[in-house]
């Protein structure tokens, strides 16, 4: 009786589902032009403005990008319900936002008790993934302490000194 409705549902879940794996995958060749043209962007300042100005360039690109994103999202959510409230509730949630989430005693007591049972489980996977990834892990750490080292820290004295 029910058997063409889970069918249809069905159907509709599948095309959903390949619907966003096809633009999953169109997307991916263009998130990889993306990085190659901002390595390549990098490179070309660096040359030309050294390579902290050309972090702040970039950053600032990526932080406008960012800041069209979500102009763009939100203008495409369309008029919101509260479009009609008064200005104090959305500057008094703006200013709670801006804070951080404020949490009661009874959400810090919930959130302590689902750590505290939760913990017990994820500890041991947490352990076994690091005791087996631990070589890798060291050769990281390594790799970081080598790479951030001052290169004229003592190891180059001058000759005469």
């Amino acid at each position: 009786m029910f058997g063409f409705l889970f069918r249809r549902a069905q159907a509709t879940v599948d095309r959903a589902v390949d619907h966003i794996v096809h633009r999953i995958i169109i997307a991916i060749p263009f998130l990889i032009a993306g990085g190659f043209g901002t390595a390549a962007l990098a490179l070309r300042l660096n040359r030309e403005y050294g390579p902290e100005i050309t972090s702040l360039i970039l950053a600032g690109g990526f932080a406008a990008l960012g800041l069209l994103a979500v102009l763009a999202y939100h203008s495409s959510e369309g008029p919101s319900e509260t479009a009609g409230a008064t200005e104090e509730p959305a500057q008094a949630s703006a200013s709670a936002g801006a804070q951080g989430p404020d949490l009661s005693n009874t959400d810090r007591e919930l959130i302590m008790a689902a750590l505290t049972s939760a913990a017990p489980l994820a500890l041991p996977a947490l352990v076994r993934t690091v005791g087996r990834n631990l070589p890798l892990l060291a050769a990281v750490a390594a790799a970081a302490f080598i790479i951030s080292r001052d290169g004229h820290s003592g190891a180059a004295l001058e000759p005469g000194e």
